[in-house]
């Protein structure tokens, strides 16, 4: 599995109503530094209908980016339980998903 799949796979992890950062993503990769690299991935996904790519925020909470646009972002992130308000997530670190399963591929490429 490349690094691409492996990061749909990770993204595929996060429950209904949940969400999760660039960053964490990275982290559960194995490189921190990383979090670019996930937000690109995120935007090139080819089917969001498919791999929940809307539910990657930044670490404070706002939305980032949505290569369909933001407005498709909220309206996605609204049907799956998840409250934004002023371009952020309400109570983020309620809904902040962190547990992902892995065996942090890029850790082994270090």
């Amino acid at each position: 599995m490349n690094t691409t799949q492996y990061t749909y796979f990770l993204v595929r992890q996060i429950p209904k109503g949940r969400v999760s950062t660039y960053g964490a993503v990275a982290k559960a990769l194995g490189n921190p530094g990383y979090a670019r690299a996930v937000g690109k991935m995120m935007n090139k996904n080819p089917d969001a209908d498919t791999m929940p790519c809307f539910k990657i925020v930044c670490s404070d909470g706002s939305l980032g980016g949505f290569g369909l646009g933001l407005d498709d972002k909220i309206r996605r992130l609204k049907k799956d339980g998840i409250q934004v308000r002023d371009g952020h997530i309400v109570d983020f670190e309620r809904v902040f998903f962190n547990d992902f399963k892995t065996e942090f591929p890029l850790k082994k490429k270090l």
